[in-house]
């Protein structure tokens, strides 16, 4: 599978006048303030007005070499400026292009145009164009909850921005327009600039600026990906009214599964409802009442399933069930969105993770996330990450990394046992069960993120019995790798359907 990262059209570094003018301009300003103090000994406000300048060249080395405070200042202006002029530059340039793009689409410029008139790839364009229609999206239905805004709440109140120290909820800044359109234009790029230093400093970027440019303008973390993929979710499903959104309710894709003979955790007709109670709380708590679906409630009853031999074999004891997902991604939207030149393709496989959960959990959101690198043709895991700096909310932040590299893991946290190199079996099966569930359950869901678990098999075989857990529609990548030319693709075709289809709605 391709693991190429997308690119901008445009060097991320900008050349030529605008560096010297800046540098000149820097230089100017900053002799201002220092030489008037250095020469008159008084502040810098009275120093202009009462200090001559040198008025040549020539002067001013001379009273550098008079004066060994004004060489010193001199020198420091200099060397600030020298930075700002070769590092912060092209970082500036690479925000002025994000902020055009953002006004660009802002301000009712064509998708199809943003391409040529801005130089963005295909991926860039897809990016901003859905980051700027952010506050449009918001007030609009959403298919899984009332509106897009209140999905936005729901789902970032327990993410927050790693920063090492406290970690507060993106949802603060879902609870407004206002509030969204500011993080859009100062928070992002902040973050990046910060994040992009971060990352040069502690060795994992060779460029903060090529860093800074590729938050902004394509962004590869998994949360920006993740965002993204909502987005395109959320606007297909407004644009096409499908049904196969619908199989977001676990209970519908439970149902659908049976009746197109696709493997699904199995489901208890019986009891009819569920009393657990605490087995040392009093007086009317600690019980929970559960009514089974299958008799007009709204839970779903089912035994626990259990990982098969060889998956146990890569885990510690008491871990969770131990799921694979596998991101399929779809262009049967396309004849929805009046696209009628596009013949419906097969689903097509973009990105395989295994997650190997941790010791204890309850599930295997507490996991370390191993990239299945080949899927398609090969069972062998390879490197993993970890997001858990992410979801620590509060003071659980203090001391967690602020950013860390994909494939920074080997080995399992809790047992050591390395797990690059090993072997997954049933993986590659896995991506074919789920191309298939794609094309036959939600043809019209762009991407769907699956969850597979490998179960012991009912004949005894040595091969893992292979059940579907459910499908999220607003999927997360978990820091796999991608298909990028195949993903760039699919974004950039709806994307340019999605934007006519409003433009015939005003």
């Amino acid at each position: 599978m391709a693991a190429r990262t997308p690119t901008t059209r445009r060097p991320l570094r900008s050349r030529g006048a605008g560096h010297w003018l800046a540098f000149t301009a820097l230089i100017a300003s900053l002799l201002v303030v220092l030489l008037p103090p250095a020469l008159g000994g008084g502040s810098a406000t009275a120093g202009v007005a009462s200090v001559r300048l040198p008025e040549s060249p020539g002067d001013l080395v001379a009273a550098l070499r008079e004066t060994p405070v004004l060489m010193a200042a001199a020198a420091v202006a200099g060397g600030v400026c020298l930075f700002c002029c070769v590092v912060c530059m092209p970082m500036l340039c690479i925000l002025l292009r994000y902020w055009r793009a953002l006004f660009f689409f802002w301000t009712g410029g064509l998708y199809a145009d943003a391409g040529p008139k801005l130089g963005l790839s295909k991926y860039s364009r897809a990016h901003l164009y859905s980051l700027a229609s952010v506050p449009w999206l918001m007030t609009q239905p959403h298919y899984r909850t009332g509106t897009f805004q209140e999905d936005m709440l729901t789902n970032l109140r327990n993410v927050v921005l790693p920063t090492g120290l406290f970690g507060v909820p993106l949802s603060v800044f879902a609870h407004s327009r206002v509030h969204t359109v500011l993080a859009v234009l100062v928070l992002l790029p902040s973050v990046a600039f910060v994040g992009a230093w971060w990352r040069k400093w502690h060795g994992l970027e060779d460029s903060a600026a090529e860093c800074f440019g590729r938050s902004l303008l394509a962004p590869t973390d998994w949360f920006q990906l993740w965002r993204l993929n909502c987005r395109l979710a959320s606007m297909t499903s407004l644009a096409t009214q499908s049904k196969d959104f619908e199989l977001e309710d676990k209970w519908v894709f439970i149902q659908n599964c049976l009746e197109q003979k696709i493997p699904v955790t199995p489901v208890m007709d019986w009891p009819v409802t569920l009393v657990a109670k605490d087995c040392l709380e009093e007086g009317g708590m600690g019980i929970h009442v559960l009514k089974n679906v299958l008799h007009g409630g709204r839970w779903i009853l089912q035994e626990k399933l259990d990982n098969c031999d060889a998956v146990k074999s890569l885990l510690p004891s008491e871990a969770p069930l131990s799921t694979m997902r596998v991101l399929t991604g779809s262009h049967g939207a396309l004849a929805d969105l009046g696209v009628a030149s596009v013949a419906r393709s097969k689903a097509h496989t973009l990105a395989t993770v295994w997650r190997a959960g941790r010791q204890g959990a309850s599930t295997d959101h507490s996991c370390i996330m191993v990239n299945v690198p080949n899927c398609k043709s090969s069972d062998v895991l390879g490197r993993a990450s970890s997001s858990a700096h992410w979801y620590a909310r509060g003071w659980k932040s203090l001391g967690m990394p602020v950013s860390t590299k994909d494939g920074s893991n080997t080995a399992h946290p809790d047992t050591g046992l390395v797990l690059e190199g090993k072997r997954l079996p049933g993986a590659s099966e896995a991506a074919e069960l789920c191309e298939r569930a794609h094309d036959m359950l939600m043809p019209g869901v762009p991407l769907a993120g699956w969850d597979v678990a490998f179960c012991p098999s009912k004949t005894g075989g040595a091969e893992p019995e292979l059940i579907l857990l459910e499908a999220n529609l607003s999927c997360n990548f978990f820091r796999g790798d991608i298909d990028w030319t195949s993903y760039a693709d699919l974004l950039d075709e709806h994307f340019l359907a999605i934007d006519a289809w409003r433009r015939s709605r005003r």
